[in-house]
Order: C-alpha cells, then structure tokens, then sequence
C-alpha cells in the first residue's frame, strides 16, 4: 500500500535498470497539507484587505485593480555545385522523414540540417532542400563545399582552417585530422577546443549518416499487429515485409539519385510523387495531419521570431523619441500589439505541429516570457506610458537570447516526464513570475536614469515607477511560491521525491528568498527609500539570471532540458 517504483539509472549496454522505491502512506496528505496552507499564504498576501499589496493598488487607484484582474486573466555567389532545380527540391521537400523523434516533412529537416553545418538557413543561393538533396545525390561534389563553420579561434588555429571549410578539407594523407584528438576531446569536453572540436565532429558524422542513407527513414511498414514503424533503406527489415516492397526501399534512392545526375527532373518528379503515395498508404495514423503540414510549411517559410526581436528593439528605441507626443507614442502600444499578434500566432504553430503546449524547452520558454512581457505591457502602459517602451526592448532582448544563444528551436517531442498535465501549470506560473520580475527590474532601470532630475513631472514618474514596481513584485513573488510547490507535487509524481536539491529547484528557492526580503519593509527600513529599493531589485535580477541560464549552461541538473 502506497509503495511506487521508480528507474533511477540503468545500465550502460541498456540492459538493465536500478530502481527506486517510495513508500510515504502518512506523510503524503501531511506534506499536500502544508503546501495547501502556503498556496493559502501566498493568495492571502494580494487579496488581506489591510495588506500592503491592497494599500498600493488603492494609493495608485480603481484602475489598478481591473489591471491586475485581465493580468490575472491572461495567463494562460556563383552557384558552381550541381543541384536539383529549386521546384524538384521542394517538392522532394514535401517526403516525410522521421527526425527528431518525430514525422515531419523532409524540408524541416534539410533546414536544421543546413543550420548545423552552416549556421545559417541558406547556404549561397541553395535552398535548404537543395543543399540536402545536393549532398545526397552528388556527395562527391558537395563535400568540397566550403560549408562547414568552426565557430573558435583556437581550433582553426591549432588545424590551420579558415572559418568556413569544407568537410573534404578534413581528410589528409594521414587519413580523418581529427581523428587523433578525438580521444583527449571526449576525456576533456568543458575545455574549448575539445567543444569546437567535437562540435566539427559531430557535423561530420551527420554528413556521413546522411550519404549512407542512415537517417532517411522514410519508409513506414504497418505490421499485422497493427504497429507501424519506419525505415532507413540501410536499416534490416522486418521478415513480414513482402520481398517487394523491401526490394523498393533499399532501391528508390539509387534510383532517384541516378535520374538526378541524369538531369531527368519530370521522371524525378514523378518517383516523389509515387513515394509520397508510398507514405500515406503504408503510414496509417502516423502520418501528419494536413493542419499539422500547412502549420509546419508556414513556420518553415517565415522566420517569425527574427523579424519580431529586431521589430521589437528598432520599435523600443525609437519609441524613446516620441515621449512626449502621446498620440504619436500610442502608435508604438498598437505595434505592439501586432508583434505580440504574430508572436501568438508562433506559438499556435509550434503547438499544433507538435500537438503539445509549447514550453518543453528553453527556447519555447524564452518565447512564452516574451509573450508575457508584452501583454502585461500593453495592460499597464494607460498607467505609465513608458511601459510601451520597457515592453519592447525586454522582449526583444529576450527574443535575441533566444536567436542568439544556444537555444535549440527544434520542434521534439517531450521527454515522457514532461507529459504530465502539471507541466503547463508549474511552467506557465514559473514564466508568468519571471516576467513580472523582469519588469520590476525595467522599472528600476528607468529609475536610475532620471533619479536625479529635480523636474515635477520626472518626480512625479519615478513614484509611479515605484509604485509600479511594488505592484508587479507581490504577484510576481506570489506565482514564483505557487510554481515552486506545483513542482514540487510534479516531482513527487514522476520522481518519488518532492526535493531533489537539483540546482534549477535549489536557485529558484533562492530567488523566491532574495525577492521576499525586499517585502519586509516595517523590519528592514532602508528599502522604503525609493533609491535603495529600486538598486536592490537590479541587484536581485541577478538571481533570475543565474537561474533561468546560470544553471542551464553552466550547472545542469535533471533541468537541464528546460
């Protein structure tokens, strides 16, 4: 009775597993208990009516109260290589292939695929789709394309390589040139040559399972218990698969390949087609809905979230100018409101492509922050005009992170511990606070900037900016307690322990502490003068750094996905 089994671990050759065991009966309904007094606390600090959270939307007036119901409400050169015509390309684009866990039509795939050898989308003037079919119908020619990119110094340095090579340009007399320090490289990966090395590395392995035909399962075979699975024409196949149809996979290729080089592009149309028939009749419910395939070709075609993290910055500094004109000004809030539009719409797609609520990653949860940064805006900028401005560049700058770092934007599917019904609810609250602090944070900024300005007017704003700032922080600290404790049940369930003192849960704590200090005004009251509170909350901004980025890429941790 109240016994659950958990894997822990298992076995390098995956043969084996160690499990875990919980056993806590009693201490279950105690521990719910406790967590059900605290979410109490946290909602009874907004709604006491003599709280100080109360006092500051009556000192700031009605208006605050219906802000904070709808924020309430929202949270929810010359091409030389020989290539397929960009047509021919395309539609062989439209093939599905199994990648990434999922399937997915062949021109997502060419698009990651290019990224990661090049780091752009395009390579030259080639699609995507005519990069991919270009290595695997014409490798020979394709290998000496200088497409590669080593990102470091030190490794073009140590091998004598120019910033883009090609993955011919890797091979010597001596045979594969990374081949002898491959082994120090895996022994030492934090060091930054052993990095740019295996990243080079790994970029060639892609290459090569993509010439051997390894990761083009595009062939599905529905067994008779109903199962369907999907195949590379280099994988072994099932002993039920009609010789036929087994001789079909393991041959399209080759043919596709050599009408390619005989440059018959109508009969290459032709075998697409008929291999895209192959797919729908052979894949069954596996096979992408057409909404699923329209929302992917549409994500494909634009890059939304460049177009809006340059909209967003070029907007919030021009937005500066125009301060003091309020009708021109309010132009920026409705520009605002199309580039959170279109943002929304982002994340429609990546939902129905997937099919699960987009925050499984970090690079989903970077959207979802900015999403959140500029609807709180736009609710709060009839109170203080400058939060068009904040709203902009904040979310800009976290759409720039998101293009810029090492964020993967890859749509995968979840991670089975992610498929709980707790994960939209813990993550959405966990976002909804970061947001919230983040705007606290902008509020102390603007602070600093006209502090000391003796104008009425510049008075006048920074006690707004303050007040403001009080009214972001209670909820945002109240959110943050309620998705700690959410995560908390959510561990329990999936890992058989409420606290695991991994390093994301240990610094979110931290924050929730450093943020709560700054509350307690009537016993520390140095932060009821204005300059120490606002520099307090620029200093504890920090701990949001450390804990959204500081722990993914420097500590990780069974959070390391998010």
């Amino acid at each position: 009775y109240g016994t659950r089994l958990y894997q822990s671990s298992f076995d390098e050759d995956m043969k084996g597993s160690y499990l875990s065991v919980n056993s806590d009966p009693y201490g279950i309904p105690v521990t719910y208990t406790g967590y059900a007094l605290l979410f109490f606390g946290l909602i009874a600090m907004l709604i006491e009516p003599k709280g100080n959270f109360r006092r500051l939307l009556r000192s700031n007036s009605r208006k605050s109260i219906v802000l904070l119901l709808l924020l309430l409400t929202c949270t929810s050169p010359i091409i030389a290589q020989p290539s397929l015509t960009r047509e021919t390309a395309n539609e062989f684009g439209k093939i599905f292939v199994v990648y990434n866990g999922r399937i997915c039509p062949m021109q997502t795939y060419a698009i990651d695929f290019t990224k990661k050898l090049y780091g752009k989308k395009k390579y030259k003037d080639f699609t995507p789709c005519q990069v991919l079919t270009g290595f695997m119908f014409w490798g020979k020619e394709w290998m000496k394309e200088p497409i590669l990119r080593i990102k470091g110094n030190e490794l073009r340095d140590k091998l004598g390589l120019s910033e883009y090579t090609s993955p011919m340009s890797l091979f010597g007399q001596q045979g594969y040139i990374l081949g002898p320090y491959l082994q120090d490289a895996q022994n030492q990966p934090n060091d930054a040559v052993s990095k740019q090395l295996l990243d080079i590395d790994d970029k060639m392995m892609l290459l090569m399972d993509l010439m051997q035909g390894k990761t083009l399962k595009m062939f599905p075979y529905t067994s008779l218990q109903g199962t369907t699975e999907w195949f590379a024409p280099t994988d072994r196949m099932p002993k039920a698969m009609p010789k036929a149809q087994q001789q079909y996979i393991r041959t399209i290729l080759s043919l596709a390949r050599q009408l390619a080089n005989q440059g018959n592009t109508g009969m290459l149309n032709e075998l697409t087609q008929k291999l895209q028939k192959y797919q729908y009749a052979y894949g069954g419910n596996t096979i992408p809905t057409p909404t699923e395939i329209r929302a992917e070709n549409i994500y494909n075609s634009y890059s939304f979230t460049t177009f809006l993290f340059i909209g967003n910055l070029i907007l919030g500094l021009l937005s500066i100018l125009f301060l003091n004109k309020k009708k021109a000004y309010r132009i920026f809030t409705y520009l605002m409101g199309l580039s959170w539009l279109i943002l929304t719409f982002t994340l429609a797609l990546r939902w129905i492509i997937n099919g699960t609520i987009p925050i499984a990653n970090g690079y989903e949860t970077m959207l979802l922050l900015s999403w959140l940064i500029m609807i709180v805006s736009i609710l709060t900028t009839y109170k203080m005009q400058l939060m068009t401005t904040f709203g902009l560049l904040m979310s800009g700058f976290m759409l720039l992170v998101s293009h810029l770092g090492e964020m993967d934007p890859s749509i995968t599917p979840r991670m089975p511990v992610l498929n709980s019904p707790l994960l939209s609810i813990h993550v959405s609250i966990i976002m909804i606070s970061y947001a919230l602090f983040s705007l606290t944070f902008i509020c102390a900024i603007a602070y600093f900037l006209t502090y000391r300005s003796k104008k009425a007017n510049i008075i006048q704003t920074n006690k707004q900016l303050t007040t403001l700032s009080q009214i972001f922080l209670y909820p945002a600290i109240t959110t943050l307690g309620l998705g700690i404790f959410i995560g908390a049940i959510w561990a329990n369930i999936s890992w058989g322990t409420y606290w695991g003192w991994d390093p994301k849960e240990t610094w979110a704590l931290i924050t929730l502490m450093v943020y709560a200090i700054v509350l307690h005004k009537q016993s520390l009251p140095t932060f009821r003068k204005p300059l120490n509170y606002h520099l307090y909350m620029i200093i504890a901004f920090l701990s949001i750094l450390m804990t959204y980025f500081g722990v993914n890429y420097v500590l990780g941790g069974m959070h390391s996905y998010a």
